[in-house]
């Protein structure tokens, strides 16, 4: 899975490495950072944390998506 946070969209809301620390980190200025570009099927705690990023950004910065 590739996971990609969209800076031009992120509002620095912190909800992606507040809920999911082990796949995104606070990055410049308060956004969030992925912490890895891409995450293996068979890493379930992880895919499952990038996963859980992208619900909990409110305005839709992060994606998730079958490479």
């Amino acid at each position: 899975m590739k996971v990609v946070v969209d800076r031009e969209k992120c509002k620095a809301h912190g909800r992606c490495y507040t809920f999911a620390p082990d796949a995104f980190e606070r990055g410049p200025k308060g956004k969030g950072v992925a912490r890895h570009a891409h995450v293996s099927d068979d890493d379930a705690d992880l895919l499952g944390a990038a996963e859980t990023g992208f619900m909990m950004c409110p305005v839709g910065a992060i994606s998730v998506d079958e490479e």
